[in-house]
């Protein structure tokens, strides 16, 4: 038998609505389980209460209903806005809190993920032998998924077969690879199979572009239970991720593109909870580059500070697309819950355990130097310099993409507003970076190639209006 207090987080809402309904509408009420049977009740005053009507909740399950009492029809029919006003305020907070739940399933998967692709990118970076990187990467899977045996068979640079095994012998690799049920299979997606001998195999192609470069397949013997559901999604995940790595692997030196390429392609499925932030990661990250550079960080510093650039928003997963999307103005309830997404990004971070820098960079952007901003109302130098970087990156790309509610403003309004806030919200000497970095003769083709949408209001005097802009960023400094 279920019923409302198993999906409610709090009660307190659902104590007061009862009260409510008994005291001020001297109402007798009663809530019930699925099966009927009471499981809350209150009736402020004594006396007969024969007319009474049930209101069921709504859920994707029966969990209940609310049955309010009273002395006679007349008095039920007076009362039943009221009821109904209050039926809907529970029905919502439930609806909330289930999708609080949900997302909270989420957020812990994610973290997981992300944590164990972290641990295999710590693990390789450095490592210049691919066959090692492999090997590697099988290891980890493999214990991860609890496999009793793995093999991954690729590319290697010059196109040459690279084979790795774990725990298995080169004719068994051989024997699985021939196994009626992997070649009766559709070999683009990631599948769960049994051998002709009842072994499980978990199957996960390994693609490159348009084509399958390769496959990565663990096994479990007949005596244990079969691959799950959420071992394949889990594997299916890491593929999706790994598999342009393997390609980047192959083609260049460079192992560090696989931790980056994990942080893009969780910071695209973030941006794409929202049709009007597409891209906006990548651009924040980009500008966020640009700012480091004419600050003069090194080369490492500014590899990391992509890396929170591109984290910065990877809270919003705990936010409704409805909310995200909202073309109109939001309620102080969903500007509140916006602003938790720096929080909800710390939490999916900190199992990671990154470097401090790189987790301030992506939980402090919306901080601001005079203390008004959030999550944590941090001012001035208590916010890291990446913070402060982002920051800048974070504001002029909103302000210069399009917005449910408003239009693209263009690059000059976007560094008056910023200029604007000099000192009070944001670090002058940030925005003073930028300035000076857009007036190198190379700026408008680095700013075309992080947002071709952008709009000027007179680009051939462009130069022009940063020098004044300068002039007014310093005094404002001096006043």
């Amino acid at each position: 038998m279920a019923s409302i207090l198993d999906h409610l987080f709090d009660t307190a809402f659902l104590d007061q609505s009862i009260d409510y309904l008994a005291e001020a509408l001297d109402l007798a009420i009663t809530v019930l389980d699925s099966e009927g049977m009471p499981v809350a009740s209150r009736q402020d005053k004594g006396g007969d209460t024969p007319a009474s009507r049930a209101y069921p909740f709504s859920f994707s399950s029966d969990i209940g209903s609310i049955v309010c009492a009273a002395p006679n029809q007349d008095l039920l029919d007076q009362a039943e806005p009221h009821i109904f006003y209050c039926m809907a305020s529970l029905n919502s907070q439930l609806l909330r809190e289930t999708e609080l739940q949900e997302t909270t399933e989420e957020m812990l998967q994610l973290s997981s993920q992300m944590n164990f692709l972290f641990k295999v990118a710590k693990k390789i970076i450095g490592i210049d032998d691919l066959k090692k990187c492999y090997q590697i990467i099988l290891d980890e899977i493999s214990r991860t998924t609890k496999a009793d045996q793995g093999f991954i068979q690729t590319k290697g640079r010059w196109d040459e077969e690279i084979r790795v095994t774990h725990k298995i012998t080169d004719e068994e690799v051989d024997a699985t690879r021939n196994s009626i049920c992997l070649k009766h299979t559709a070999a683009d997606s990631t599948i769960i199979c049994t051998r002709e001998d009842g072994a499980s195999l978990l199957y996960s192609p390994i693609k490159e572009k348009d084509s399958q470069s390769g496959q990565m397949v663990f096994i479990r013997a007949r005596t244990r239970r079969a691959f799950s559901a959420s071992e394949k999604q889990m594997v299916a995940i890491i593929e999706n991720i790994i598999s342009p790595t393997f390609e980047t692997l192959r083609l260049y030196d460079s192992l560090q593109d696989l931790y980056l390429n994990t942080v893009k392609a969780l910071a695209a499925a973030i941006d794409a909870k929202d049709e009007y932030t597409h891209g906006h990661s990548f651009r924040v990250a980009k500008y966020a580059m640009t700012i480091g550079g004419q600050l003069g960080l090194d080369n490492q510093q500014i590899n990391d500070l992509e890396i929170a650039g591109y984290m910065h928003d990877l809270g919003k997963i705990g936010i409704s697309e409805l909310i995200l999307g909202k073309p109109s103005k939001l309620t102080h309830e969903e500007f509140c819950l916006i602003q938790k997404h720096p929080v909800f990004t710390d939490k999916i971070l900190q199992p990671i355990k990154l470097p401090p820098h790189i987790l301030e960079g992506a939980t402090q952007h919306h901080e601001r130097m005079d203390g008004t901003g959030y999550p944590c109302g941090l001012m001035g130098a208590n916010i890291s310099l990446f913070g402060r970087i982002i920051a800048v990156a974070d504001v002029f790309d909103a302000l210069t993409s399009k917005r449910p509610y408003r239009d693209a403003l263009p690059v000059e309004a976007a560094l008056r507003k910023l200029c604007d806030g000099i000192d009070s919200l944001f670090d002058r000497e940030m925005i003073l970076a930028f300035i000076s970095a857009l007036r190198t003769e190379q700026s408008k083709e680095v700013l075309a190639g992080i947002n071709m949408g952008l709009r000027y209001d007179d680009i051939h005097n462009l130069n022009q209006f940063l020098i004044e802009l300068k002039e007014f960023a310093l005094d404002a400094n001096r006043s």
